[in-house]
């Protein structure tokens, strides 16, 4: 699998088809789906309705990182339209369990994001039984933030509680994400880049992609 994700959220929307049918010649697997609903944070940005568009249109594999107040509302309706991966913040529920088994059900893979002001041990319960988590590296709610490099650490401490638990959970970065983090990243145990503008404002998509994969090991996950 490849490791790097693009957030579809950086790019000019006009312009979507034409990007993604780079993505397609770059080994690109997946496409990451920012669902903002105005009210977990202020952004309000797409719904289902996208992500079945794109099941329809492209081969990619869809990863749906659920920024809503409401995900057991959400989780259904992106399920339906055919995603392949859900998150959603561990800062929005009391039924974390409940949430996981129904993303489980509707044959997805079940992650839990965190905020970066989020202490670790609100998903440390969670390590054995989640898929992936997704930490934060800057506030959500817009693309092109600045890297938090207090994530590097929060990233390290996480990889070393799955380890010691003996946990197959992946670990997924989001915010941020260049070339000269990525390496750090990798080496401080993340599995997974959720890239945006430093993707998508690149003239040259497929030698962007050869130069962060050049900064990591390839991933077979």
């Amino acid at each position: 699998m490849n490791p790097l994700f693009p957030s579809i959220l950086s790019t000019n929307f006009f312009n979507l088809e034409a990007k993604l049918r780079e993505f397609e010649t770059s080994r690109i697997d997946f496409i990451h789906l920012d669902v903002m609903d105005g009210h977990f944070v202020d952004t309000i940005s797409f719904g289902p309705g996208l992500a079945r568009a794109l099941k329809e249109k492209f081969r990619f594999r869809l990863d749906a990182h659920l920024m809503v107040s409401n995900p057991d509302k959400a989780i259904p309706h992106f399920i339906k339209a055919g995603v392949d991966w859900l998150s959603f913040h561990s800062e929005t529920c009391g039924d974390t369990p409940g949430l996981l088994k129904m993303i489980r059900d509707g044959n997805c893979r079940a992650g839990l994001a965190l905020n970066p002001d989020t202490p670790l041990e609100q998903v440390r319960p969670f390590l054995s039984v989640v898929d992936y988590i997704l930490v934060m590296s800057v506030f959500p709610g817009y693309g092109g933030q600045q890297f938090i490099a207090s994530s590097l650490e929060r990233v390290a401490l996480l990889k070393r509680e799955i380890i010691s638990q003996k946990s197959h959970c992946l670990l997924q970065v989001d915010g941020g994400i260049n070339v000269d983090n990525v390496g750090p990243l990798k080496e401080a145990g993340a599995d997974l880049f959720v890239v945006g503008t430093s993707l998508f404002n690149s003239d040259n998509i497929e030698e962007t992609v050869k130069r962060f994969l050049n900064q990591m090991p390839w991933s077979q996950l």
